[in-house]
């Protein structure tokens, strides 16, 4: 298959370390440090290259790196039924795999039910999961997606979401409906983690688990030549276009919703003006705890003081937070970026922040220009950011194995690449 970025200019790169284990044996000019096959075989496990069937996009790839055990990162790519709409989802978990594992497979439902026009929705019962969403053929990824969308409680929510949207006129901007879909959906994991009675079942307990965890997430929507990136937290999106003078150039698609950012330190401030700011920004973390400002879950942050009793019941310890006067504090409203596609628009990165840790915006396109055809642009991008290139610091990092030693060393990576039909 011919890459994209082919039409560039190509620079040779280093001989990777795929390239290094093939011709070890048969070259005299291979590395004298190898990379294992075992190592190999961890970098590439969860590597995917589909194709898609539309006017906007020839094919994705993506990967993902585990450095928690289990991994707190997820991802999703997937199509709405009956339509050219396609969803690419990268979740970013903390405190837990329950709240990302939840946006994973919820969100797509969410985000087609406030995307889709009424006439769409007619046809479509709430009930029946394979009428929404479509997997992408191949993408191992999603193996078991509609299986794992809905509890008992949680499909009443969408039921009860689905009703009210064929009740009310639905005059909104694209943008908003984004917005709505996230909201409502975090509003609705909030509200069936509290339990109907004083027995906390195991699926209560999933539910508990899951609001108490959060997620930070990029749901890009490309339909109809148009690109929407929603940004909650600090995943990030880059755009990768020609330009006019045919060089690749990045455009950073989302926003960074961290303690660090000035606009978010004001809006908090803004939204809080009887707090103590030293105390909400503590240790350069939200509250002395959290780094993200915005994020699904977490609802330690959001729930009143009372609420927050149910939580020390249940898990037998304290949800204790400095000064907790005025909740919320953390919002769950994404930033909504549209882009209309142009010829010049090649390909975009979507990823968790541990892959940002070691690159640049700029060095992450320019990387992609010089993937050989034959390597997961994912995988690429993933090695270049854990070691630059360097084969024996790869290895070094990749002999590490998921857990908190590991986590004290890199982060989850979980990467997208979506290359588009110029």
């Amino acid at each position: 298959m011919l890459r994209v970025v082919s039409t560039l200019v190509y620079v040779k790169p280093y001989k990777s370390l795929y390239q290094t284990i093939r011709c070890a044996h048969t070259s005299k000019g291979a590395h004298k440090y190898l990379i294992s096959e075992q190592h190999l075989k961890l970098l590439t496990a969860n590597e995917n290259t589909c194709q898609v069937q539309s006017s906007d996009i020839l094919y994705y790839e993506s990967n993902q790196l585990a450095a928690n055990a289990p991994c707190e990162d997820r991802i999703s790519v997937c199509q709405v039924k009956g339509t050219d709409m396609y969803f690419f989802n990268v979740c970013d978990g903390h405190g837990g795999w329950h709240c990302s594992s939840a946006i994973k497979y919820r969100l797509p439902y969410y985000m087609a039910l406030y995307l889709l026009e009424d006439k769409e929705l007619t046809w479509r019962t709430p009930t029946a999961n394979t009428e929404w969403i479509v997997p992408i053929s191949g993408d191992k990824s999603m193996a078991g997606f509609s299986d794992k969308a809905f509890q008992k409680k949680t499909i009443e929510s969408f039921i009860h979401r689905y009703n009210n949207r064929l009740k009310q006129s639905f005059e909104r901007t694209f943008a908003e409906r984004i917005i709505d879909a996230f909201e409502d959906l975090d509003e609705d994991i909030g509200a069936e983690a509290m339990p109907d009675d004083a027995d906390i079942d195991k699926p209560a307990l999933e539910r508990l688990l899951t609001a108490t965890s959060g997620s930070c997430a990029i749901s890009c929507v490309v339909n109809n030549g148009t690109l929407h990136v929603a940004g909650l937290g600090d995943c990030r999106a880059v755009l990768g276009s020609h330009n006019k003078e045919g060089d690749m150039t990045a455009t950073v698609l989302t926003e960074e919703h961290r303690t660090y950012n000035p606009i978010e330190r004001e809006r908090l401030i803004r939204e809080h003006p009887y707090e103590d700011e030293d105390i909400m920004f503590f240790d350069e973390r939200l509250c002395g705890i959290l780094q993200p400002t915005r994020a699904f879950g977490d609802v330690a942050f959001k729930w009143s003081t009372r609420e927050k009793m149910l939580l020390e019941w249940v898990f037998d310890q304290s949800t204790y937070i400095p000064n907790y006067h005025s909740p919320p504090y953390l919002s769950c409203s994404p930033d909504v970026h549209q882009i209309t596609l142009s010829s010049s628009d090649q390909f975009m990165i979507i990823a968790t922040d541990g892959l940002w840790d070691g690159l640049s915006d700029e060095e992450s396109v320019q990387l992609l220009k010089q993937c050989p055809p034959d390597v997961n642009g994912a995988t690429w991008l993933i090695e270049h950011s854990l070691a630059q290139g360097n084969d024996k610091k790869l290895a070094r990092i990749l002999s590490v194995p998921p857990g908190n030693y590991c986590r004290s060393i890199r982060d989850d990576i979980s990467v997208i690449i979506v290359y588009f039909n110029t």
